[in-house]
């Protein structure tokens, strides 16, 4: 599914489609959002002539453009975006910025797309006519990778200007839920990073002032869990015990 909209609007219209309850969807990295200037109560010019030759190229390119078929060649600037992105990210990690990372994620698709069809104008006198529709072959150059990346410098410095609290906000709330569930199961996880590598359900009931029924309960759901395995056996007071080692990092 492809969804095209565009649209004029306030910032708290905005807020309706990207807020605090349903920033984590995806939808503020696939936005573009240009911010208005202040006018700063100035008037525009008044303009009581229409441009009728620019309104005439407009169309003439829109029909242009939607005659062309095949594959518009964008290896270069693919890279240039790619380039451009793996700088940002170095920079979002040396920040240590996790919001930073989600807003760049898509930047470099906004750069290509909104790049494309001013770059085959650019280039369209390499092209040629099949009937009613335009074809070719060219190469890019520094000019289109220029526009690219000023494009995406464009999406990325907007993206921050509208969702870089938003951002941070979400990170920061997923890191303090990570933050909380961690202390609720701690207690188990720490208790057997507690034990020796090799022990006996005795040393279980001695290191965690247990009974030994209960330290029985805890070695055999560690064994159910797959965290230790049976490395030997000894006798006391004429009793065979098994000895048990660790074989895996507890998670829960």
């Amino acid at each position: 599914m492809t969804w095209n909209y565009v649209y004029t609007g306030t910032p708290i219209a905005l807020k309706k489609k990207v807020n605090e309850t349903n920033f984590g969807s995806g939808l503020a990295t696939r936005l573009t959002c240009i911010p208005l200037p202040s006018t700063h109560f100035e008037m525009m010019d008044l303009d009581e002539e229409v441009d009728e030759e620019s309104d005439t190229r407009l169309l003439e390119w829109a029909k242009k453009l939607d005659k062309t078929k095949g594959e518009l060649s964008i290896k270069r600037i693919v890279r240039t975006m790619y380039d451009w992105t793996a700088r940002r990210m170095a920079d979002a990690k040396d920040n240590e910025s996790k919001a930073d990372e989600m807003l760049l994620k898509r930047c470099a698709y906004h750069g290509i797309n909104y790049s494309a069809p001013f770059i085959m104008m650019r280039h369209w006198g390499e092209l040629h006519q099949e009937g009613e529709y335009w074809c070719g072959e060219f190469e890019t150059d520094d000019i289109d990778d220029k526009l690219a990346e000023l494009i995406v410098n464009i999406q990325f410095a907007c993206q921050r200007h509208y969702f870089g609290a938003l951002a941070e906000k979400y990170f920061d709330d997923k890191l303090r839920d990570a933050s909380a569930n961690r202390r609720h199961r701690q207690r188990t996880i720490e208790e057997y990073n507690k034990l020796p590598e090799e022990f006996s359900v005795d040393d279980v009931a001695r290191i965690f002032q247990i009974n030994i029924y209960t330290a029985r309960t805890r070695v055999r759901r560690l064994l159910e869990d797959d965290a230790i395995e049976k490395c030997g056996e000894y006798v006391e007071n004429k009793t065979c015990k098994h000895r048990y080692k660790k074989k895996a990092i507890l998670v829960f």
